[in-house]
């Protein structure tokens, strides 16, 4: 076997002490919808599947927005369709 050379001799292994506190940290971020602890590489929320859009863009609030938009949208859609549904019960039951 050969001897190490003189440069892996004097390699440090261990992890600086910034190493320690860059990776230590905690990554996760609160969803933008429901608030639930996201990964910060996850693009959509576990629980509420919100997706998950880059705080540094400006327009992060208002995909929010439009995200509760579309939600009210589907379920006045669903009661709308609903009352239709049940009214023609009624009218072909006479």
């Amino acid at each position: 076997m050969s001897e190490p050379r003189h440069d892996e001799e004097e390699r440090d292994e261990d992890p600086s002490d910034d190493d320690i506190v860059r990776f230590s940290r905690a990554s996760t971020r609160p969803c933008q919808e429901c608030g639930q602890d996201v990964s910060e590489d996850s693009d959509i929320c576990p629980k509420c599947r919100a997706f998950q859009l880059d705080e540094h863009s400006g327009d992060a609030r208002a995909r929010g927005s439009a995200t509760r938009s579309l939600r009210f949208a589907v379920v006045i859609a669903v009661i709308a369709t609903a009352l239709a549904l049940s009214g023609l019960l009624m009218v072909f039951a006479r």
